[in-house]
């Protein structure tokens, strides 16, 4: 029988672990930007395969308002906005299924959106990388 559990997850930012995840089946969110391949059929209805060197992606990571991760990611962006750009580095592992995703040379787009009214609300930060990889476990 196989199980998972969210404890098992655990998301690096510059070595940091990133907490207090939101609610939802959907707070970490990991893909490709492009595709890896593409083709074109010619007059003759032969096949050629394109196979892209681009293997950006995109990390879209949801915290609750009162993440202290928020904090951090923050000042990633504000050092960026004023110049002291640091390219990010994030990894991401789900330890019992043996998912592993790795970003590098990456920059978060812009600070996460502010919204407070009566509950907690959540805070939603993209990162995007110029190398994606991906290890889907399947354990």
């Amino acid at each position: 029988m196989k199980t998972y559990s969210f404890l098992n997850t655990i998301v690096l930012v510059q070595g940091n672990e990133i907490t207090e995840w939101a609610e939802g089946d959907d707070v970490i969110q990991i893909n490709r930007l492009n595709d890896s391949t593409s083709h074109v059929i010619g007059a003759s209805g032969e096949m050629a395969v394109s196979i892209s060197a681009d293997r950006s992606g995109e990390f879209i990571l949801t915290l609750q308002q009162t993440s202290a991760s928020n904090a951090f990611l923050t000042t990633l962006v504000t050092a960026a906005e004023n110049g002291a750009f640091v390219p990010v580095f994030i990894q991401f592992k789900d330890t019992e299924g043996n998912d592993l995703a790795s970003g590098t040379q990456g920059y978060i787009r812009k600070p996460a959106d502010l919204t407070r009214g009566t509950g907690i609300n959540s805070q939603e930060w993209q990162i995007v990388v110029e190398r994606l990889d991906m290890l889907l476990g399947g354990a």
